[in-house]
């Protein structure tokens, strides 16, 4: 910033310029004039930059940046333990026995240690439960992978054994400087009440809230297609319906090459996808790749064009805070699903873990809190002790005095997977207990708290007449399948430990409704340390393979369910990956790699 003499000195040489007879020597009037305003000029340059200083959130650092952010409402996001569930085992299973909160699980080497959150009752004739446990410390060192907690630290009586059959996550350290500020940024105007921006903004300030989509009554497309046979699809799978007007059609539309709808094509918004049929063949020939944006409402909206329903806005949000639950019920039967597409609990409206629907005729018990992670593995009515159906134990199935009868459901589609949709156990109607009979469940109950959280600040942003409502995303759990040249120097289980973390993290960075391309899945197993070359598995590769049934064998990239059933193949009939494209209310994650190890030799071939 220029001082006052520098100052001075400008002002002089200007008045020689404009005025050369004026005398401004020091010791003049005119010169003390000159002086006196210079020195007001830089003490006002001086407060110009304290003041943007002091605003200037970039520049901040400590306690300096936390002070300014709680000016808005806005903190720093404190270290945070890992959270997950624990199985604790015994041989014998004659006597009840407890295990109290507080119990405590470690690792081999002691690193990480976690405690039990609520306490588990082992019934005569169980001999395993369940319980969640947290991280003793802070960070993300608690995230300890599947089958690490195995040294039982507090002694239990009859327990011999222990282990998490998944990671444990949620581990975080302090927010940084950096991400504080980013944070800040993205919510400070939180004044825009009502637009999506806003909403955006309140459910990303939930600290276990990783990715999060907005979506309204009309959601913007814009891609590219090409021209066969006088006309072009768009390739969008996720529209309920499309809007008759507002698309923009032409060679490149961004420079104002734009077509004239009606003259030089027609657009039929009825179709599912929508299409772009050509009139003016010489504007648009076979083969010419086409700019193409338009509105359409999306199936994970609840918005309703034929009803009129325009007013409701849905966020969607990725991210699990498991809390601990427990409740007190009477059995009643007098809820079930049913195969009536009009009835409230019709089949279709639901989905199982397994991605399967229920069963019609199968009672449905609703539960308070959702959506729901975890339940626990047995529930004692009576006399009778029931079971957590599991792929070892299918619903409907007895094994070791356990009548395996029940299973979590959820109310699916835009209406479901919200703090106040419908949620709860699916229970065989051939195994009901005694109706009125009360029961509790509780040792292994948990359920995802960032949307409950994120709809009680949206409740206070939206706008009168808006209904806004919070969901939990749905994540399509991947699994690849690769070849691979490992560098000779490499060890290929770090190189494949490595691999696993680089396409997790491309995955879940790729947020909600994103397109998943098999190249950029390549580009980032081959930027893996240790990773010389790699291919995808495809159908030449197997012998015998079918391509009328790809999820019969580990080709491409499959989504599969978490317990690892292959529920759809994105390939083509020659098992060759294609683009996966999630819907506005999902998001990618990586379930598994399988790897096949190849030389330079047999690269191209299975054998």
């Amino acid at each position: 910033m220029p001082s006052q003499a520098e100052i001075s000195s400008q002002i002089v040489t200007m008045l020689q310029t404009s005025e050369p007879d004026l005398d401004t020597t020091p010791g003049t009037v005119v010169r003390k004039i000159i002086d006196a305003t210079a020195s007001v000029i830089s003490d006002s340059y001086v407060d110009s930059q304290m003041l943007a200083y002091q605003y200037d959130i970039d520049s901040m650092t400590g306690a300096n940046l936390d002070a300014f952010v709680q000016l808005f409402g806005i903190s720093r996001y404190p270290a945070t333990r890992a959270t997950g569930t624990v199985t604790f085992t015994r041989g014998t299973s004659t006597d009840v026995i407890s295990i109290p909160v507080g119990t405590q699980v470690g690792t081999v080497d002691g690193s990480v240690v976690v405690q039990t959150l609520a306490t588990a009752i082992l019934s005569v004739g169980a001999l395993s439960a369940t319980v969640p446990v947290q991280a003793i410390t802070t960070g993300p060192a608690g995230n300890v992978a599947a089958g690490t907690l195995t040294q039982l630290l507090t002694p239990v009586a009859e327990v011999n054994s222990v282990t998490n059959t998944n990671a444990l996550t949620g581990g975080a350290n302090q927010e940084t400087d950096t991400q504080l500020r980013t944070r800040w940024k993205a919510t400070v105007f939180r004044n825009m009440a009502g637009t999506a921006a806003m909403f955006l903004g309140v459910a990303l300030n939930d600290p276990s809230c990783t990715a999060a989509n907005v979506v309204g009554a009309a959601t913007r497309r814009r891609e590219q297609v090409q021209i066969a046979s006088g006309q072009a699809a768009s390739t969008v799978s996720d529209a309920q319906s499309t809007y008759p007007s507002g698309q923009v059609v032409g060679r490149d539309i961004d420079n104002a090459d734009i077509a004239v709808a009606g003259l030089q094509y027609t657009w039929q918004y009825t179709s599912n996808p929508p299409k772009i049929v050509v009139i003016d063949s010489s504007y648009f020939p076979n083969g010419e790749v086409v700019d193409l944006s338009f509105l359409y409402m999306d199936v994970a909206s609840r918005n309703n064009a034929g009803q009129g329903i325009f007013n409701r806005t849905d966020v969607w949000c990725a991210g699990v805070r498991a809390i601990a639950a427990a409740q007190s019920l009477i059995f009643n039967a007098s809820t079930t699903f049913s195969s009536v597409t009009t009835n409230p609990y019709y089949t279709g409206n639901f989905v199982r873990a397994d991605g399967t629907t229920p069963t019609a005729a199968n009672v449905f018990i609703p539960l308070a809190y959702g959506p729901i992670v975890s339940m626990d593995a047995t529930i004692t009515i009576g006399a009778t002790t029931y079971g957590l159906a599991t792929a070892a134990h299918p619903l409907g199935t007895s094994s070791g005095g356990v009548s395996y009868a029940y299973q979590i459901v959820h109310q699916t589609g835009a209406f479901g997977w919200s703090p106040y949709s419908l949620f709860g156990l699916e229970w065989v109607a051939s195994m009901q207990p005694v109706g009125g009979t009360a029961f509790s469940i509780g040792s292994n109950y948990t359920y995802n708290q960032v949307p409950y959280s994120v709809q009680q600040d949206l409740e206070n942003w939206r706008l009168a007449g808006t209904d806004v409502q919070a969901h939990q995303a749905l994540t399509i759990l991947l699994q690849i399948s690769l070849a691979i040249i490992y560098n000779p120097s490499a060890t290929p289980s770090a190189v494949n430990s490595a691999l696993q973390t680089s396409l997790s993290n491309y995955l879940t960075t790729q947020g909600l409704n994103a397109r998943i391309y098999p190249s950029s899945v390549i580009q980032v197993a081959e930027n893996t340390p240790g990773v010389d070359a790699c291919r995808f598995i495809v159908g030449s590769d197997i012998s015998g393979y079918n391509g009328a049934t790809p999820n019969a064998y580990n080709v491409g990239i499959q989504q599969v369910t978490p317990a690892g059933v292959v529920t759809q193949s994105y390939v083509d009939s020659g098992g060759n990956p294609v683009d996966i494209e999630l819907g506005d209310n999902q998001i990618a994650g990586l379930y598994q790699i399988n790897y096949t190890i190849k030389a330079g030799n047999t690269f191209g071939s299975f054998a």
